[in-house]
């Protein structure tokens, strides 16, 4: 039986091959002045007014001018969710709706257009980019919301990758066989694959719980030179606490950022609270101390408590990305890992700065109140941080102020 191809199979291979090479500007390149100016509804001598010049005459107008420009201006047509210079924040539903009902196809044809030609990339650049950014902060919101980190050897980056691609696919297909995948589903699908790549309790166990108590011993010898390792990790820390948030930071992360290995960092503080506790204690105690003194000083209840108050918003103001670390700890890890928040409790116990000037303004009559001083001393010493966490352009004495307005005039005698 004979092989050879057909002169129709030979001409039809031929042009599948010069379909899959096509330069997409010859494509741009075969649409119709008549065409142009219908669909914008303008004149055929509107279009010669504003590209003037014939390609027939060799000149640079007419058609190839408007093929030019339109090349060098494409545009996906997409707008952020949010005012300009904000950071992007869309539900990734919605952000999937976006792609199914037209986006991913000019996502596509955008892509093809500006693999031929420069002034494309240029122009579509700041709109793929605008897209990752929506569908990265899509899953770094759901991230945020289970706590946690992220699962060893990933990193917060590459399943946010990983997901962007998932999605493009996802509305790929949907958009080649509609009804295959609507949003609530995909949405319900990130999320189970979520489950499966975070640790709720941020302990980086991908190597097994044994290897996590036997940890071998490290391969790389510390640098000599290095005098004060603590103060690096814990600075190191507080570097990706500020730039990326507490819970998509891992021990893996603050390891790199130490130069050390994760084996290493863990002899020296086996998680990431135990960081926050030293990088804190120092600080907290000198408002302990100030406060022991204003006692021995018997300085009155109310100045004092003003006083105590201020060190305590300046104490959080100074170290705003491990307080931060420290109130989420408490806040979602109380559920996960308890023994997380009794660290906090035992090492950094904030309402007991304000216990004994608390008791001695109720012993003095000054503070006319049946509750304890520790439940009134933590609903204070609650308000204070959150309040210096969430209003860091308040400074500090701006934040005691307004709580010692409300707070005082619930206890003050007449």
């Amino acid at each position: 039986m004979s092989t050879k191809s057909t002169p129709r199979e030979q001409l039809l291979g031929a042009g599948l091959r010069l379909l899959a090479d096509l330069d997409m500007s010859v494509l741009a390149k075969s649409l119709s002045i008549a065409a142009i100016v219908d669909e914008a509804g303008l004149s055929h001598q509107t279009f010669h007014n504003v590209y003037p010049g014939s390609s027939r005459a060799e000149e640079r107008g007419g058609k190839e001018a408007f093929v030019e420009d339109l090349l060098t201006h494409v545009s996906l047509q997409y707008s952020p969710p949010d005012e300009p210079g904000a950071q992007p924040s869309v539900e990734l539903a919605v952000y999937f709706e976006h792609l199914i009902s037209g986006l991913m196809r000019r996502r596509m044809i955008g892509g093809m257009i500006a693999s031929d030609h420069a002034g494309a990339r240029s122009s579509l650049a700041p709109e793929f980019d605008a897209m990752d950014r929506a569908a990265e902060s899509a899953i770094r919101n759901r991230l945020r919301a289970r706590g946690g980190s992220v699962k060893r050897p990933l990193t917060v980056t590459d399943l946010c990758t990983v997901f962007v691609a998932l999605l493009d696919g996802l509305a790929f297909r949907e958009t080649l066989s509609p009804g295959t995948m609507s949003a609530a589903r995909v949405s319900e699908v990130v999320d189970s694959l979520l489950d499966w790549a975070v640790d709720p309790v941020h302990s980086d166990r991908w190597q097994g719980a044994a290897q996590q108590v036997d940890a071998p011993p490290s391969l790389e010898p510390l640098d000599p030179s290095r005098v004060d390792i603590e103060s690096d990790v814990i600075a190191a820390t507080e570097a990706l606490f500020s730039e990326h948030g507490y819970f998509s930071v891992t021990l893996a992360d603050i390891a790199s950022a130490s130069s050390l290995s994760v084996t290493d960092l863990k002899r020296l503080f086996p998680s990431k609270v135990d960081i926050i506790v030293a990088a804190l204690t120092p600080e907290f105690e000198r408002v302990l101390r100030l406060g022991r003194a204003d006692a021995r000083l018997e300085v009155e209840p109310v100045v004092a408590l003003t006083r105590t108050v201020n060190r305590l918003a300046e104490f959080v103001a100074n170290n705003r990305a491990m307080s931060s670390g420290m109130l989420l700890a408490l806040s979602f890890e109380q559920f996960h890992e308890p023994g997380t928040v009794t660290t906090i409790r035992e090492h950094l116990p904030v309402p007991s700065a304000l216990v004994p000037v608390i008791e001695s303004g109720q012993r003095r009559g000054d503070f006319a109140t049946d509750a304890s001083a520790l439940e009134l001393a933590t609903i204070l010493a609650n308000n204070v941080v959150i309040r210096s966490v969430t209003r860091s352009a308040e400074p500090p004495e701006e934040v005691a102020d307004v709580v010692l307005r409300v707070f005082l005039s619930g206890i003050l005698s007449r």
